[in-house]
């Protein structure tokens, strides 16, 4: 335990790795806090780590909020003033009931001006107010300094100092959260107040990202942070709690992306139900549930979260559906749509099939697959044709995937057509992650298909495509280029991968000769070994085979 951490532990009346004995735990807070991530991140930890604790989160900020009780001239177009906490705070302790308290004010305090004397005093004498009345009302309060203010990504949207008069934020704002984040925590000191501090560490993490990469920003308008600002504020209650999460904020467990999936859905029903129940003066807010309704429904999210805590079976989130009988989900991985199904049963490994383009047609072999216990993904990046930054987000979705959810290390890559592309530029780039590929008509090679510089018809469209995803300067140097997957295999053959290329003899969209063909006679050469099933006379179209058994048999022996 480092010194530091354990100073400031103590600081908050807490030993380290204790939870809290307190049993209702009230958060509060302007929009950041409404937004709510690092609250979602924090019960998701904590119900991973501790599904048998009896912890009640009660999230309920509100956005433009001031503990100051201030609001600038013309807030929000001059539709109205910022809310007061102190207007809702003796309705919101007498109805949430809590025992524990965070506060995360200071953002709207200073109302987004140069650090001026009577904005601060109203501040303090606001945070002043609220400890008095939440430890009158037998409760405990932990202070959280605020988040930081950065000009970075809306520098044409704020002002330089020593104006008279803003109309748009002060470029220089965080000093001032530095200053009142300054005075909290030394009023542990004066006080005996427990603070936390999340605006030293934003600031920290901003300075460092910064020495490489100037534009970084936590919050890309310079005031909500996006995900990764919100671990940061949560990192202080989780170290306080000793809770353990990933890089990417889900909890340190089999399930914690399906946990916290849940956890979001849990506060997305409490948090405008909470802020009815109260009540409060600031417009635009759409009603929530009735409290006892949505109290229902958040026990029936609990229970779900609960449950994936105690299961042994890893658990995706989000299903959006069936296919075939099996469960859909949907990730976002990258920024790009993940298409999961899952089996009924993992098989031991849990191996994958993993779809190039198309998945869905011809279905038969991921429906025998899945029958014997096989997950089925798609990463949707149309029109990426297996280009480099293609193969970039495939390495992302491949990490989510073996990490977070514990699927092989080794998937069996399916190409049909264009899909091939994709196969073979991601195999080639992580031979120790393949376990087989079957290509079905596969592209394996560009000039071929789109670019029509052969047999085929080529495609004009796609091949403009292919000249500006690879940043070739003209038609000369993407001919040239000797980077394709027939280009390519050795990597493959090194590590011992399986192919298998089903393919009509007859094809002239995608010709075989000049894409199945030379993988065949090349990775033979290699040493590889590779399986061909010819379709006499059929084109293109239709692909796969009538029976579907080989190609089944295929990735079930290779796939682990």
């Amino acid at each position: 335990m480092r010194p530091l951490l354990l100073s400031l532990l103590l600081a908050v009346g807490l030993s380290a790795g204790e939870l809290p004995k307190e049993q209702r735990i009230l958060f509060l807070g302007d929009s950041i806090t409404q937004g709510g991530g690092y609250i979602e991140i924090i019960e998701a930890a904590l119900i991973a780590q501790h599904p048998d604790s009896d912890k009640i989160i009660i999230p309920l900020g509100l956005s433009s909020e001031t503990v100051s009780g201030l609001s600038e001239d013309g807030h929000a177009g001059g539709k109205f003033p910022r809310p007061d906490l102190h207007e809702r705070l003796d309705r919101a302790l007498e109805k949430a009931k809590p025992q524990l308290v965070f506060a995360c004010y200071g953002m709207n305090d200073g109302i987004y001006l140069p650090l001026g004397a009577e904005r601060t005093k109203a501040f303090q004498n606001g945070m002043k107010k609220l400890h008095d009345k939440v430890t009158a009302a037998g409760a405990r309060i932990i202070h959280l300094t605020p988040p930081v203010f950065d000009p970075v990504p809306i520098k044409e949207r704020v002002l330089p100092p020593g104006l008279d008069k803003y109309e748009k934020p002060y470029q220089g704002y965080n000093e001032v959260l530095d200053f009142y984040s300054d005075w909290l925590l030394d009023m542990r000191d004066e006080a005996k107040w427990s603070v936390l501090d999340i605006h030293g560490p934003m600031n920290a993490a901003i300075a460092e990202k910064r020495k490489t990469d100037p534009e970084f920003t936590l919050a890309k308008d310079g005031v909500h942070p996006g995900p990764e600002g919100h671990l940061i504020m949560a990192q202080a209650v989780l170290d306080a709690w000793d809770l353990k999460v990933k890089a990417d904020g889900t909890p340190d467990h089999p399930n914690g992306a399906a946990i916290l999936a849940v956890i979001k859905k849990k506060h997305a029903i409490l948090r405008p139900a909470w802020l009815s129940h109260v009540g409060h003066k600031r417009p635009g807010n759409a009603p929530g549930l009735p409290m006892e309704e949505a109290l229902k429904k958040a026990v029936e999210f609990d229970a779900e979260a609960r449950k994936l805590a105690n299961s042994k079976e890893i658990v995706f989130p989000n299903q959006t559906g069936e296919w075939n009988g099996y469960a859909k989900h949907e990730l976002n991985i990258a920024g790009k749509s993940v298409t999961v199904v899952a089996p009924k049963t993992a098989a031991a490994g849990r191996p994958w099939v993993w779809h190039g383009e198309f998945f869905g047609h011809k279905p038969a072999p991921d429906i025998a697959l899945l029958g014997k216990g096989f997950h089925i993904v798609y990463m949707k990046i149309n029109d990426m044709l297996g280009c480099p930054d293609a193969v970039k987000l495939w390495n992302q979705c491949h990490a989510e995937l073996t990490t977070s959810y514990g699927l092989s290390m080794k998937p069996a890559l399916v190409g049909l057509s264009r899909g091939g592309l994709y196969c073979y530029n991601w195999a080639t780039s992580n031979p120790d992650k393949v376990s087989c590929i079957y290509g079905d008509a596969p592209v394996c090679d560009f000039k071929s298909w789109p670019g029509g510089k052969g047999k085929g018809k080529g495609d004009p469209r796609n091949w403009g495509f292919v000249l500006k995803l690879w940043g070739f300067k003209d038609e000369a140097e993407a001919l040239a280029y000797k980077g394709n997957p027939v280009d390519s295999l050795a990597p493959l053959a090194k590590a011992g991968v399986p192919l298998l290329h089903v393919f009509g003899d007859a094809d002239d969209v995608v010709p075989w000769e000049e894409n199945t063909g030379l993988i065949e006679s090349r990775y033979k050469a290699l040493g590889g070994i590779i399986t061909m099933i010819r379709k006499p006379g059929v084109g293109h179209h239709p692909h796969g085979l009538d029976d579907s058994t080989p190609i089944v048999e295929f990735i079930a022996k290779h796939a682990r």
